[in-house]
This record gives C-alpha cells, sequence and structure tokens, in this order.
C-alpha cells in the first residue's frame, strides 16, 4: 500500500507543479478516485504532503546537499544495477522534493544492497516507501490504523 502512497504524491506533486492553479482538493480526490485509489491512501497522501511542506523549513541535521542545479549521475557500478527507468525515476522523486539528496543517496545504497541483478521502478518505489514511512524515518505511520474493510485513517 505504501508504494501506492508513493504513486498518488507524484501525481499530486506534479499537479502542484504544471498546473499552477489553485485547484480543488475534491476534484483531485476524484481524479485519483477514478484512477483505482482508494480514500483512505488518498488522504494519507495529502497528509504527507501537508506534513512535509510544514516540516521542510525545520534543520533535520542532513546538512548534505548538492548545488541547486546539479543531478547525481551514476557511477559506472551502479548502472550496472539500476535501470535507467528506475534512476530516471528517483531523479523525479528528488526533483519533486519527495526525496533530500541525502535521501537520494540512501536509497542508492539501499538499492545496490538489494543483491539483485536490476533495480527497477517497482523496487525504487519499495525502498522510498521504507524510507518515507518506515519506523526509522521521522515520517512514520505510527499512530495511524486502518480498520480492515474501512477506508478511514484513525
Amino acid at each position: 500500500m505504501q508504494e501506492r502512497i508513493i504513486d498518488i504524491i507524484v501525481y499530486l506533486l506534479e499537479e502542484f507543479r504544471h498546473h499552477h492553479t489553485e485547484e480543488n482538493y475534491s476534484d483531485l480526490s476524484k481524479q485519483l478516485m477514478s484512477l483505482g485509489y482508494t480514500e483512505s491512501e488518498i488522504h494519507l497522501a495529502f497528509s504527507w504532503i501537508f506534513n512535509h511542506l510544514q516540516s521542510s523549513g525545520n534543520g533535520t541535521g542532513e546538512e548534505f546537499s548538492y548545488g541547486a542545479d546539479s543531478n547525481r549521475i551514476l557511477h559506472d557500478v551502479e548502472k550496472l544495477f539500476i535501470s535507467a527507468e528506475a534512476y530516471g525515476y528517483l531523479l523525479q522523486l528528488r526533483h519533486l522534493g519527495i526525496l533530500s539528496d541525502f535521501d537520494l543517496e540512501t536509497v542508492i545504497d539501499r538499492a545496490l544492497a538489494f543483491g539483485t541483478s536490476s533495480i527497477e521502478i517497482e523496487d525504487i518505489k519499495a525502498i522510498t516507501a521504507s524510507l518515507l514511512f518506515g519506523s526509522d524515518s521521522g515520517n512514520s505511520w505510527e499512530g495511524y490504523f486502518f480498520q480492515q474493510g474501512n477506508n478511514t485513517v484513525h
């Protein structure tokens, strides 16, 4: 489910970036529900975005960052394992502000630690979800729970 929330976050941030108008959030929710996402997934994605925007001004202790206009280039060895599509998706997550530069490096490190011959987009989504929503992050979903058969976040 967390990978689906990542998909929603990417969709919403792309909408916010490309359509500078103040789109109605309920219209965006309806669009997402028509794409097959549940109400709880959509609410969690909105919640993550708003929480992330509020905390983005706070110091996290992660002083590592690239220059504003720079892009992380994969080393030749990293290129052997991470597909071009997965790398492009990873750059999109960074460009949208979902991942910090430090997070980008963490995802690459975890991807290489998988030990598989090829890292694809779905692998990047899973790693990103565990990084953003896992217990080792400050954005844990601890405290939220889902009732079986219910789309309400408690």
